[in-house]
């Protein structure tokens, strides 16, 4: 079912400018549970977008006002929380590693996983760095972890009000280190020394003391297998999503 949180980080995710648009899409997220109590009036002032705009936007994703896009985002809302249960009945991570095959991880991804989903808790953001691909493969994650009330975005350079501080966490996905430059040049920009960062690769040269760039690497096997990466991507997503809804919101 296409929710329309979905809809609106499809839009967010795949902005090249920062218009009003994206900045509503990008309001939506930061304040996603607290959507329910404000006035249409509230999020203008709030958001610093006019109503024209707002309304402009509500009429492209086929709505007649903004009352009927607020009243479908939280009954989607109310979907995805039950679509979620579902989901997690008697599933924990050995199952989830099981499947993929416990060759793919070593000993240690309990751990950085419980880590990570702690840091998740506590933090204001969490920020995705990466290529088009990898980062489409978090749109569950992202959309899981928005329900919960976490703001969770794609860093773009074009938005200069992405501010990253030490409470918040960045999570980098690169299987070769191609892209590192992006995060490199995110790291000159903010002081990420005290935040949570992690990156996820195939390269094992990340791991080691010269060349490890963020607070935690999880390096998974494969000689820069696109294809196999894809699926370590998406069930170290998988994990994130159980292990922070069994230990953080249930």
């Amino acid at each position: 079912m296409n929710l329309l949180l979905s809809r609106i980080l499809t839009y967010l995710n795949g902005s090249l400018v920062d218009d009003c648009y994206y900045r509503f899409c990008k309001f939506v997220v930061y304040n996603y549970l607290e959507f329910e109590d404000m006035s249409f009036d509230d999020v203008c002032l709030k958001s610093r977008i006019d109503k024209d705009k707002i309304i402009n936007f509500c009429n492209l994703l086929g709505f007649k006002n903004f009352d009927e896009f607020k009243s479908s985002l939280l009954r989607d809302y109310m979907i995805r929380i039950d679509q979620i249960r579902a989901r997690m009945l008697g599933i924990d991570s050995e199952w989830i590693i099981k499947k993929i095959g416990n060759n793919c991880f070593d000993d240690n991804i309990n751990e950085y996983i419980s880590i990570i989903c702690k840091a998740i808790f506590k933090a204001k953001q969490i920020i995705l760095v990466g290529a088009l691909y990898p980062m489409s493969i978090t749109v569950e994650l992202q959309t899981d972890l928005v329900t919960f009330g976490k703001p969770v975005i794609q860093y773009r350079f074009f938005d200069k009000n992405i501010k990253i501080n030490q409470d918040d966490v960045i999570i980098f996905i690169s299987a070769t280190g191609r892209s590192m430059n992006t995060f490199m040049q995110i790291k000159k920009e903010f002081d990420l020394d005290q935040t949570m960062s992690i990156l996820i690769t195939q390269n094992k040269a990340y791991t080691l003391d010269e060349y490890k760039i963020s607070k935690y690497v999880i390096q998974v096997p494969g000689k820069f297998d696109g294809i196999e990466f894809n699926y370590q991507i998406m069930t170290i997503c998988d994990l994130l999503r159980v292990c922070y809804y069994q230990k953080y919101y249930l």
